[in-house]
């Protein structure tokens, strides 16, 4: 009983000390800007760098500076560096990217800096939606009406074949 009071006691903050994304997805072709809410882990030691990279295919356009702080992006990273992010605040580090990717479930990669040297690396998902409106590209629905009237046929033959099964009567040996 005592082990179950100290974990609902000590999840809740693990829960709030991860690095989290929002919106957790984006629109494939769109240019996007997405969040990252950044607590500081490891108090009484200072954040003083966080670092993102987004897989290939997720472009970054900008990083936008929260106050005290600069941005650099390179490529498919994101920098920031010269603020202090202390005690157990949190920050918000604003981002725009672009997905040129199918859609599906993709992994950001970070990292924080603290001012003893150390860094935390964490992972976050991203997903990517299909575009849609002028970004979407053709769509074919003859394919998928198609697949779909071949499952009909073949869970009604289904059916059939087991309800004939049902019928024949039992030969006893």
């Amino acid at each position: 009983m005592l082990a179950g009071l100290a974990a609902a006691l000590l999840l809740p903050a693990a829960a709030a000390a991860h690095v989290t994304i929002s919106p957790p997805f984006v629109e494939d072709g769109v240019e996007t800007e997405i969040t990252l809410k950044v607590p500081n882990e490891r108090p009484p030691h200072a954040t003083v760098v966080v670092r993102v990279t987004t897989p290939s295919g997720i472009s970054i356009v900008s990083a936008a500076t929260p106050t005290g702080w600069k941005a650099a992006v390179d490529g498919s990273t994101a920098t920031w560096s010269g603020g202090r992010l202390e005690g157990r605040e949190a920050l918000v580090f604003p981002l725009r990217i672009v997905a040129n990717v199918r859609a599906g479930t993709f992994t950001v990669k970070a990292g924080q800096g603290y001012d003893d040297g150390a860094t935390v690396r964490w992972t976050s998902d991203l997903s990517v939606l299909p575009a849609t409106g002028t970004a979407s590209p053709d769509q074919r629905p003859w394919t998928a009406i198609a697949a779909a009237a071949v499952g009909v046929v073949v869970i009604a033959g289904s059916f059939i074949g087991l309800r004939s099964l049902r019928r024949r009567p039992r030969r006893e040996t």
